[in-house]
């Protein structure tokens, strides 16, 4: 099993859906991941993406919908192209 933590998101910390995080879980396994409180929001998120500027909403491979594969806590200046 892998140890998880959790702490109040700062301030520019993003949600997994590119909505402001109010909490950060973090572990080993998986790293820092925001939660902005609503649920199943990945199936309605932010568009454009935060991090790679896609107006189309990531899914999982088997049709889920997903985080961006370059989801980070704090998004870049500019989403890359």
């Amino acid at each position: 099993m892998t140890e998880s933590t959790e702490r109040r998101a700062a301030s520019g910390e993003l949600c997994t859906c590119g909505r402001q995080a109010i909490v950060v879980y973090s572990n080993a396994e998986f790293g820092d991941a925001g939660y902005c409180g609503i649920e199943g929001s990945q199936a309605r998120p932010v568009l454009p993406c935060p991090w790679c500027g896609s107006m189309e909403p990531h899914t999982a491979p088997w049709g889920d919908p997903g985080k961006c594969p370059d989801y980070q806590l704090r998004p870049p200046t500019e989403p890359s192209e």
